[in-house]
């Protein structure tokens, strides 16, 4: 599997899982994730989702994005304490009162940002993107918009491809990226967008070529050489989160797991 992908080929119970239990699965993540804003509810869901992307055997991935998790985090926690307002005054940034609820709902937010990230980690790590988008249209998304959102998965880790190939083109011409300071640097890139560019255009147009030759539109009868089939643990599981989504939810309507701030 291209390495630019997240995806990584294993045997492991989450890989054979249906790709809708999934789906759904990340479902539960990401209402989970919105349901609280109190960092100490959210560590257990963060934490069952870490082991199960242990016990998938894809923690390659989060050695991959670990740097983009530490930063969405310590992002939250450095800018929403200046932007809500608590009861309880902490410490004065800049003319700015920091107060102690309002560093609580900045790891919060961290947590929740971490926790969405991961499980969406969790699923593309898992299932491929031809799974993916069956299990979107077997959930009634329509196929046009099932295969644009998969595309957008592909188009990513395509685009970082060619960048990178043009990259190693014209350094294999005799450009220097690296040599000078930090301003004469950045200058040496912008003119490396438009071969970018016009080889996404060149790609653009393949792809549109290549779509109206299979006949495909929204109302196309399509065929997947993909079969789903619901397993016994699937329903297992697809319950159990049924409970730990219902439950957190109900606690959510109790008042439980909200840090109680003004914005």
């Amino acid at each position: 599997m291209n390495h630019y992908f997240l995806f990584l080929d294993s045997d492991s119970w989450l890989h054979r899982l249906d790709p809708r239990t999934k789906v759904l699965g990340l479902l539960g993540v990401f209402v989970v994730a919105l349901a609280f804003s109190d960092p100490r509810y959210l560590l257990l869901p963060t934490s069952l989702v870490l082991v199960l992307i242990a016990s998938a055997r894809v923690m390659e991935n989060l050695r991959k994005v670990w740097i983009l998790l530490v930063l969405l985090f310590l992002y939250c926690v450095f800018l929403w304490p200046l932007f809500v307002i608590g009861r309880t005054p902490l410490v004065t940034v800049a003319g700015q009162v920091v107060t102690t609820e309002g560093v609580e709902f900045g790891l919060g937010m961290g947590v929740r940002l971490d926790l969405m990230l991961l499980g969406g980690i969790l699923l593309l790590s898992t299932t491929t993107i031809e799974e993916f988008t069956l299990a979107l249209e077997r959930l009634g998304l329509p196929a046009s918009m099932g295969f644009a959102l998969s595309l957008a998965f592909r188009w990513v880790p395509s685009l970082i491809r060619s960048a990178t190939v043009i990259v190693q083109a014209q350094r294999a011409r005799g450009l220097d990226l690296q040599g000078g300071h930090l301003l004469a640097r950045l200058r040496r890139y912008p003119p490396l967008l438009v071969p970018l560019i016009g080889h996404q255009f060149r790609q653009t147009k393949l792809l549109a070529m290549a779509l109206e030759s299979k006949g495909f539109g929204p109302g196309a009868h399509r065929v997947g050489l993909l079969e789903l089939r619901m397993q016994p643990k699937d329903v297992l599981i697809l319950m159990l989160t049924a409970i730990l989504v219902g439950f957190c939810v109900w606690l959510r309507f109790q008042g439980h797991g909200v840090i109680n701030v003004q914005f």
